[in-house]
């Protein structure tokens, strides 16, 4: 413990003066490391014509009582243990004139037995606070853009923490990434906009829309020059989609949708940056597409066989044809197919008669051969386990 701090404030806490709020809140966090308990802002005014906070209260963590109605609301849950007692220990701050913030209250005492050994006060929410200083979330920021993952950050942070501070944990590391990149991305997106807008000059026929959270930072977007537009209009009967890119930063899935001209060259129709691969994102995406596409749905679209993808396509094109793109059904196709391939020499080449049928009668009536053959093939195999007595083991 650091006495010299105790017997400096324990006398002198009003009339303290911080020029930051979070001076304030460091020196009342300290305080209560030093006298065994953890504090939590209690509440802010702000000025209600600039907005601009100018006084705040920090209180003990164990003031006031749950809100017992709020939680029965949700019906029968299993509830945490109650920890607060009611605690009446705050300290408040006021901004004066020239900027800077005054105590000018403070209550210490407790109804509630003090925290005695360090190891103990640490586990308050409070003081177990190294992942969220500024120098730390500066390193996990460079080590992720470096290529590690929350895990191996979290071994590099703790080796550099004093023995005094909780270790960090991969699931502190990838919020506090998380917020980062939230916040980054929303400034790359708000530059990605004023980039479409400006282009907007050139091109009165680009068009771009944005998905936004809640709280108004951006989700999805997804954009679409006028020479992108004109291309679907001559090309787009055959649209391809794949979502296999990521970007590195981010982390997000970059969605082109691509097609193919009368040179057979390889032509854009319009691109998005998603958060996420569920199917209402699809959905979003897709519907947004047609909009942009002048509600001219295409003949068929190729995919790779995502469920997710799927179901949105049956749901925002449902009358085109949706059909699986050979380089993953070939992909699978040697993932699953090879123990056939090491076991009987001649599948290999009865598979290759199958695939490149020339009509639809040669290629039912050699898929009929290749599924009686195959049928023996597996019992075969079944035989062999049960005469070596070979019973799979669930793990």
């Amino acid at each position: 413990m650091d006495f010299e701090f105790e017997k400096k404030v324990n006398d002198d806490v009003i009339g303290q003066v911080f020029d930051t709020l979070g001076d304030a809140y460091d020196f009342y966090n300290r305080y209560a490391f030093v006298h065994g308990f953890g504090i939590r802002i209690r509440s802010t005014f702000k000025d209600k014509t600039t907005n601009e906070p100018y006084r705040r209260k920090y209180v003990c963590n164990k003031e006031g009582f749950k809100d017992l109605k709020r939680d029965s609301s949700k019906g029968d849950v299993k509830r945490r243990r109650e920890l607060r007692t009611g605690c009446e220990a705050f300290l408040r701050i006021s901004k004066g004139k020239d900027g800077k913030w005054l105590v000018d209250k403070f209550n210490d005492s407790h109804n509630h037995e003090l925290t005695v050994t360090p190891t103990k006060v640490m586990k308050h929410r409070s003081h177990g606070k190294f992942h969220r200083a500024e120098a730390c979330k500066s390193l996990m920021s460079e080590l992720s853009q470096s290529g590690l993952k929350p895990s191996q950050i979290r071994k590099v942070v703790n080796t550099m923490k004093s023995p005094c501070e909780n270790d960090v944990t991969s699931k502190q590391c990838a919020d506090i990434l998380a917020v980062e990149r939230k916040q980054y991305k929303g400034k790359e997106f708000y530059g990605l906009i004023k980039h479409f807008q400006d282009k907007l000059i050139e091109d009165r026929n680009l068009y771009f829309v944005v998905d936004l959270f809640e709280d108004g930072s951006p989700r999805n977007i997804f954009w679409a020059d006028g020479r992108s537009r004109d291309a679907y209009i001559k090309f787009g009967d055959v649209v391809l989609f794949d979502v296999t890119y990521m970007t590195n930063k981010f982390k997000m899935p970059f969605a082109p949708f691509v097609g193919v001209n009368h040179h057979r060259q390889s032509i854009l129709f319009g691109g998005a940056l998603l958060e996420n691969e569920k199917q209402d994102t699809f959905e979003w995406l897709f519907k947004n597409f047609l909009k942009c596409i002048f509600d001219k749905y295409p003949l068929a679209m190729i995919t790779d066989q995502d469920k997710a993808i799927c179901n949105a396509i049956q749901s925002v094109f449902p009358n085109t044809r949706h059909r699986y793109c050979s380089w993953h059904i070939k992909k699978h196709e040697t993932e699953h197919l090879r123990p056939l391939k090491v076991h009987y020499s001649d599948f290999e080449e009865l598979h290759k008669q199958w695939v490149k049928s020339n009509t639809i009668e040669e290629f039912e009536s050699r898929w009929e051969f290749l599924s009686a053959k195959l049928y023996g093939m597996f019992n075969q195999i079944l035989e062999k386990r049960s005469n070596k007595q070979e019973t799979p083991r669930l793990r």
